[in-house]
């Protein structure tokens, strides 16, 4: 039986960065026919691990299937351009690693025209409309701005937040980190920002006026408010609030409305232990550590 205090809460899995992380860090391993299964077998062992260890009532996996095909690139085609694509290998064990999930009767989504974290802050809001918290487990700092009071965000290691360590630790809400990254952008997903603000300008900014409106409303106030030095700033902030503005749109995430809204359709569904151990064996895997994967499956149950 899961432990009461969880039950309260729902864990949100960013299956992406997992994945990746696995491909990236571990060994090759690869079948008989040559197929490599690194990324999968990896996040298998971490599901496993976190099944058993924390026995959620309520969980789902979000994964990214929308690059060049997100609706943030019919607004700005620039968006994630310098992104790879994802190779063959991979984009199977991405596959591989769903059908896992499906088998062990836990939700998982995808979208082609909208992101993981998009899914993330649907479910989110979701939950906590049923008073149900959050936890959501990610390495992604952009999904800061999900965190409400009683969530938390963690990178199922060192680093946990709850929303009251993130407005500590950035100076202002989390949910208004768009309007920090209309200021200075993220080179990172391609989100241009205006020309000449950098982090220490923009956190300078959200830190002293909140939010972006407030900081436009009251741009003369600047020099006054964080020094004669900052004075150049507001000609650039001028001149570029249309780019702001794009910048805070393609950094906000989008509530979808399509997405199943009933809490139940988190809860762990019955195991197919048959089908369960079928497509293990169709994956390549050893006898041995397929039989150990399936022992502990049957004990985080």
């Amino acid at each position: 039986m899961s432990d009461n205090k969880l039950d309260q809460k729902a864990f949100l899995i960013d299956s992406t960065g997992f994945v990746l992380k696995y491909w990236f860090s571990m060994p090759a391993i690869k079948t008989k026919e040559h197929e490599s299964i690194s990324a999968f077998l990896g996040f298998c062992n971490f599901v496993i691990k976190f099944l058993k260890t924390y026995k959620p009532l309520y969980l789902s996996f979000a994964f990214d299937e929308s690059l060049g095909t997100c609706f943030r690139n019919k607004i700005y085609p620039d968006y994630k351009r310098s992104r790879e694509k994802a190779p063959k290998e991979l984009k199977i064990q991405f596959k591989l690693c769903r059908e896992f999930l499906n088998l062990l009767g836990i939700s998982n989504m995808a979208s082609k025209e909208y992101e993981a974290d998009d899914i993330l802050y649907t479910l989110s809001k979701n939950n906590r409309e049923k008073k149900l918290n959050n936890i959501i487990i990610t390495n992604d700092k952009d999904l800061y701005q999900i965190v409400h009071e009683g969530d938390l965000w963690w990178d199922f290691a060192e680093k946990k937040y709850t929303q009251k360590d993130l407005i500590e630790k950035l100076g202002f809400l989390p949910q208004k980190l768009p309007d920090y990254f209309g200021l200075m952008g993220d080179a990172v997903d391609g989100i241009p920002g205006a020309p000449g603000i950098g982090n220490k300008t923009a956190s300078a900014l959200m830190i002293q006026y909140k939010n972006l409106d407030n900081i436009l409303m009251c741009v003369d106030t600047i020099p006054l408010k964080l020094g004669e030095r900052y004075k150049r700033f507001i000609k650039i902030i001028e001149d570029n609030k249309k780019i702001i503005y794009l910048s805070k749109k393609l950094a906000t995430l989008e509530y979808i409305d399509s997405l199943n809204k009933d809490i139940n359709s988190l809860n762990r569904k019955e195991v197919d232990f048959t089908k369960l151990d079928n497509f293990l064996s169709q994956t390549g895997m050893k006898e041995g550590q397929k039989d150990s994967w399936i022992k502990n499956i049957k004990k985080s149950i």
